[in-house]
């Protein structure tokens, strides 16, 4: 009994101790447990926060180089007006921020600058008296001044985006006109610059007709002085002469005979002094004329005409004195072609940049057109040659052109004054 009884305390303290150690295990387990939720809540937490923190940082600097990039898009098509605002206060990034933007300000600067001097050009250009076209990448007309119109007959507005073609211009070889005669007349100088990134072409029209005129009537005047010279050192002797002779010979015929040397001499004086206005400077006083006021006055030197005329109330920039003179010689023109009277009309007409005078009349025309402006050059028996070459120099001197043709009908012929207006 005694031995049944220690065993049983024994298995029951083996039991108990069991119980102990197992309840110590769970609570140990459940510690254990306790405390790995709580590392793992920990680690989870940490992790969150960490995802937070890095997406926060991502978006900022996505941000930043969206901006960076749109701005950079900016000023690839040169707009410089456009400044991204920075992400960042500090750090690399804010430090290309603040470069990108340093950089679009200066781009600004320098395109501002260069506005204006493509302003400047443009108001320049607007100025000048000669034709200047611009051609834009795609080779149409961009751009002109007022005296376009003078060359091609119209506004360049009316023919914006016209090709050279159009224009009766070719580039290769060289730019240049189409049709000979303008060809001969006009020399083109070409050039190119940009405009807004894109290449633009630059023509100046150059009429080296009237350079080459003005070198002939250099010429002609270093001429004429020679011959005034020369002409006047002899025939002032035999004028002198002359008179003496002509009161001592009693003969009719000898008298006759000095009185004709006497009037061949005087002539050839008064040729060689008109002719010699050529190569004076005319001192202009230009003003607004009435184109009535000056067809009254033209009208009464000439009665026997009974000349014509249109668009009276046209209002004329010119020098009054020297434009009667040139039209004077124009109408005497007319007047000894032939034309019948009442068959000489003045014709006033406004363009946009100019106006224009045409005395077209009735007469036998133009024989020889080629040699109309040749100075001493005169089919008349009693012509000097002299009145169109004054006609044309005062005409030019006063910014105008002087153009003669015979008329389209086969009767007469036209003179054509056209004279620019002040800007």
């Amino acid at each position: 009994m005694t031995w049944r009884t220690d065993s049983l305390e024994a298995q029951f303290k083996i039991a108990f101790s069991v119980c102990l150690l197992m309840q110590f295990i769970c609570c140990g387990f459940l510690l254990w447990m306790l405390l790995w939720w709580q590392v793992a809540l920990v680690a989870l937490l940490v992790m969150v926060v960490n995802g937070l923190i890095f997406r926060r940082i991502y978006q900022k600097v996505f941000i930043a180089f969206r901006r960076a990039s749109v701005q950079l898009e900016a000023l690839q098509h040169q707009d410089y007006s456009l400044f991204a605002k920075p992400v960042f206060t500090g750090g690399k990034v804010a430090e290309f921020h603040q470069q990108l933007n340093t950089l679009g300000a200066s781009l600004q600067q320098n395109k501002s600058h260069y506005d204006q001097q493509l302003f400047l050009l443009y108001r320049l250009i607007d100025q000048l008296n000669t034709p200047i076209l611009v051609f834009d990448h795609r080779v149409q007309l961009n751009y002109a001044n007022a005296a376009f119109a003078e060359l091609f007959g119209r506004p360049w507005q009316a023919l914006r985006h016209a090709s050279p073609s159009l224009l009766d211009l070719v580039a290769e070889p060289e730019w240049h006109f189409t049709d000979s005669t303008k060809a001969q007349q006009w020399q083109i100088r070409h050039s190119r610059f940009l405009d807004q990134g894109q290449s633009h072409q630059l023509l100046v029209f150059i009429n080296i007709q009237a350079a080459l005129r003005e070198g002939q009537l250099q010429a002609w005047q270093k001429l004429i002085r020679v011959l005034s010279h020369e002409i006047r050192n002899s025939l002032t002797p035999v004028a002198a002469l002359t008179q003496s002779l002509q009161g001592k010979v009693n003969s009719e015929r000898e008298q006759q005979a000095l009185e004709l040397i006497g009037e061949r001499c005087q002539h050839l004086q008064d040729f060689v002094s008109r002719y010699a206005e050529l190569h004076k400077p005319l001192h202009l006083q230009p003003q607004w004329l009435s184109a009535g006021a000056l067809f009254q006055r033209l009208s009464a030197l000439f009665p026997d005409a009974q000349l014509q005329a249109k668009g009276l109330q046209i209002e004329l920039w010119a020098d009054s004195v020297f434009l009667q003179q040139a039209l004077i010689n124009l109408i005497k023109n007319s007047i000894e072609a032939s034309s019948p009277v009442g068959t000489i009309e003045m014709i006033f007409s406004q363009r946009e940049q100019s106006n224009e005078i045409r005395i077209v009349d009735g007469g036998q025309g133009i024989a020889n057109p080629d040699n109309l402006f040749v100075p001493f050059y005169s089919t008349k028996t009693q012509g000097q040659g002299i009145g169109l070459s004054l006609s044309r120099h005062i005409i030019e001197q006063m910014g105008g052109q002087l153009s003669l043709s015979n008329n389209a009908n086969g009767i007469g012929a036209c003179a054509l004054i056209q004279l620019n207006r002040p800007h």
